[in-house]
């Protein structure tokens, strides 16, 4: 009898064990703090026109003024970096700014647009990020001349921490 209940307060122990660890590698996981955005900065590594080969983008002239053509391709590589050692998420946000397009086909509306890279994060002992953002004209639509311009801008008040802007002409 005595050890049956030594039994039962052993497999107690064990589960509580059990969902002790569960609980530290979900919260390791799932559970992220953000990053305090005075500790991020960002900076353009390159920007231009890009041309797809071998599948992937090549940068093949540093240059802002892109002539208007369908399938032309244009862009930035950035560089994200933290300070102070901080990790997780990174509150920043990634946009177009646009003449006003209206193209259903490719959910673009308005004068904004984002920039496809929601929530991005560092890990530990992560100190920065590196990224590419890239518009292809690939609707007639989309083809407007004027200012096309890559934002990276802070969640909590809006403020710009990277900016490259595009003169798009010939449309």
């Amino acid at each position: 009898m005595r050890e049956r209940g030594f039994e039962r307060r052993r497999g107690e122990a064990d589960r509580v064990r059990v969902m002790l660890a569960i609980f530290v590698v979900a919260s390791a996981l799932g559970c992220q703090s953000e990053v305090d955005p005075e500790a991020i900065s960002a900076s353009v590594v390159a920007y231009g026109e890009f041309e797809i080969r071998g599948g992937l983008p090549i940068l093949i002239a540093k240059d802002a003024t892109i002539p208007c053509e369908q399938g032309r391709l244009f862009g930035v590589d950035y560089r994200i970096d933290v300070a102070n050692g901080e990790y997780g998420v990174l509150p920043i946000e990634f946009r177009w700014t646009h003449p006003d397009l209206a193209v259903p086909e490719s959910r673009l509306w308005g004068t904004e647009s984002e920039a496809r890279r929601p929530n991005p994060s560092l890990a530990w002992r992560q100190s920065s990020l590196t990224g590419r953002a890239l518009w292809r004209f690939e609707h007639p639509d989309e083809m407007v001349s004027g200012r096309f311009e890559f934002l990276i801008r802070r969640r909590d008040d809006g403020s710009v921490l990277l900016s490259q802007s595009f003169d798009i002409q010939g449309c």
